[in-house]
């Protein structure tokens, strides 16, 4: 079966440049971002010490927190004086946001709100123009949408100062310069990826030997010289921060959760999939109608889809490895599966053109459950309320049902009200619309290389 083609926009009407689009298509994230962002008090207390850390560095210029402790969580004494373990990658990405926003008396919240936005933003603009290079224009806009706004990317990564925004982001500036063969540059987002996220760096390693076997070639490993920068950079940092020379900072040496093995694992894998409180199956069902056609959308997906798709399973394998499945808390949704999530779109793009849009049942299904999925994450962003406190279970949580007790029988009311109508009108609308283009249609009748 032909492979679709590489670097090209599939649409083959005349029509603007795809960075063009991409900037608007983030522009319109950004704007929904920026309305339902979290701008004051309370906040999770990992993203509350990441904010501080980032107004220390951008305004007095080194880490040192000591003025907030007993305030503050995260913070930990080192030669006398207070530190957060909060890694540096985000820490360095939203430093310039409060230097520039930020009152140098005391921290305020919001410069950090619109650098997670800000980060968010950009990773939709990405999404967008990578999957303009397999899908047609019209298919990678609605792919971008539903990253957007039916996963946790609304309620956690564009909510406040997490990890997963800027990370999203490197991992897929990383993806871009990959997929033009630009070995060396797609080393440099790779690196700041690994100071946001250290196990980040098992997706530079896969994409570098998966270029070296596709290519026959040692140059994509290239990728691995602003990976080691990046991971220098990180052993500096805390060497300066902890006096040690180390990767993992303020955490404990990174192992197997509680050093178990395969049966801790399995429980990980199952629930960041299922279960009710954090499974990405539950609260993103559209990807029910997509999974089943990754096998035909492999067969056709570019080298660099392929690649892409392999170290975010990767990346997924790692996380659940390293650490020990609780569901975490203070946020809506899920938030570890966010960056591997993020580098299958291309792939997920594809597995819609080449199977669930190939029947109409498909196709009407995929856009009932689309619906749900952005409006469960609606109801989340909007009402901004998460329950509070670990001593829930994850298994025995469902964080809908949280909110719905918490804002009371009438709007509850009026927003399955509202879900209703929007799956109901989702799935009319497809039904009665004719279906896409054939695959074959699809395809470019020459391959004109596109910058995305």
């Amino acid at each position: 079966m032909q492979v679709a083609a590489e670097h090209v926009d599939v649409d083959r009407r005349p029509v603007r440049p795809v960075w063009f689009d991409a900037c608007l298509v983030g522009v319109i994230a950004f704007a929904v971002f920026a309305a339902t962002a979290q701008y004051h008090d309370p906040l999770n207390n990992d993203t509350h010490a990441t904010a501080v850390a980032a107004w220390q560095l951008g305004h007095h210029g080194n880490a040192t927190l000591t003025a907030f402790k007993g305030h503050l969580a995260w913070l930990y004494a080192v030669d006398g004086r207070e530190v957060t373990n909060r890694l540096p990658g985000t820490i360095f990405w939203a430093a310039p946001f409060y230097s520039a926003l930020g009152s140098s008396s005391y921290p305020p919240i919001y410069p950090g709100a619109i650098a997670a936005v800000v980060a968010s933003a950009i990773v939709i603009g990405l999404a967008f123009a990578l999957c303009c290079r397999v899908v047609p224009r019209r298919q990678a806009f609605a792919a971008a949408l539903l990253l957007a706004f039916a996963t946790g990317t609304w309620t956690v990564s564009a909510k406040e100062l997490w990890t997963h925004g800027p990370a999203q982001a490197a991992v897929l500036v990383t993806l871009l310069c990959y997929s033009n063969r630009q070995w060396l540059a797609a080393g440099i987002p790779a690196g700041f990826a690994i100071l946001i996220r250290p196990h980040l760096g098992v997706v530079a390693v896969v994409l570098g030997v998966a270029g070296a076997v596709r290519e026959r070639s040692v140059r994509p490993l290239l990728i691995s010289v602003g990976s080691a920068v990046g991971l220098w950079i990180l052993v500096l940092y805390n060497h300066a921060v902890w006096g040690a020379w180390t990767v993992f900072g303020g955490y404990p040496d990174s192992g197997p959760a509680s050093g178990h093995a395969v049966a801790e694992f399995g429980v990980g894998v199952v629930g960041t999939f299922v279960s009710p409180e954090r499974g990405v199956l539950v609260m993103t069902p559209a990807l029910l109608l997509l999974l089943p056609g990754c096998r035909a959308a492999w067969r056709v997906a570019p080298w660099w889809v392929r690649s892409a798709a392999g170290s975010g399973i990767a990346y997924v394998a790692v996380q659940i490895w390293v650490s020990r499945f609780s569901g975490g808390d203070g946020f809506y949704s899920y938030r570890t599966p966010l960056e591997g999530l993020t580098l299958c779109v291309p792939l997920l793009a594809l597995a819609w053109r080449e199977w669930t849009s190939t029947t109409r049942i498909r196709r009407t299904a995929f856009a009932g459950l689309a619906a749900a999925s952005v409006a469960l994450h609606a109801f989340g962003s909007v009402v901004n309320w998460v329950l509070g406190g670990p001593n829930h279970s994850p298994w025995k949580t469902y964080m809908p049902f949280d909110l719905a007790r918490h804002i009371g029988g009438v709007q509850t009311t009026l927003w399955l009200c509202a879900a209703v109508v929007a799956i109901a009108a989702a799935a009319i609308f497809t039904w009665r619309a004719e279906g896409p283009a054939s695959a074959t249609n699809d395809q470019p009748a020459a391959s004109g290389v596109m910058t995305a």
